[in-house]
């Protein structure tokens, strides 16, 4: 996780951008308690959800996002991690871990009384409504 999260080869197209992330929501740290691991910041506002691949050992996630409630109508995704072997394209129609991992959020966010709109990471200012699902198939 620390190696996909923190030392992701795609991060230094994005350096800019996580850098305006951190600034807003904080810098993500491993978290452990209780035998469990997860990505977080210290104000504990952030969630974490992981995607993995059942063909892959236990412990190695194909993705990974952060995110929380920024607004009474928002979430927002602070920062989202995504292994080079599970980006869009890498299967036939395959549209990548990370962007499943946007529907996932969007679809939390669909359950909280008020959201209304999911913030893109790194992305400013930049929102997905809540509503049409992005993956026709469910995923």
């Amino acid at each position: 996780m620390e190696e996909l999260f923190f030392f992701n080869p795609g991060q230094s197209l994005l350096i800019a951008a996580i850098r305006a992330s951190i600034e807003r929501h904080g810098p993500p740290e491993i978290v452990e308690r209780e035998g469990k691991v997860w990505i977080g910041v210290r104000s504990g506002t952030m969630q974490c959800l992981f995607a993995c691949d059942p063909q892959r050992p236990p412990g190695w996630p194909a993705a990974v996002a952060l995110f929380g409630r920024t607004t009474p109508d928002a979430l927002a995704i602070a920062h989202l991690a995504v292994d080079p072997d599970y980006g869009p394209g890498n299967g036939v129609g395959d549209p990548g871990a990370g962007l499943v991992l946007i529907e996932k959020i969007r679809e939390v966010g669909h359950s909280i009384n008020g959201v209304r709109r999911i913030g893109l990471p790194y992305r400013a200012g930049v929102f997905l409504p809540i509503g049409k699902p992005l993956l026709g198939d469910g995923r």
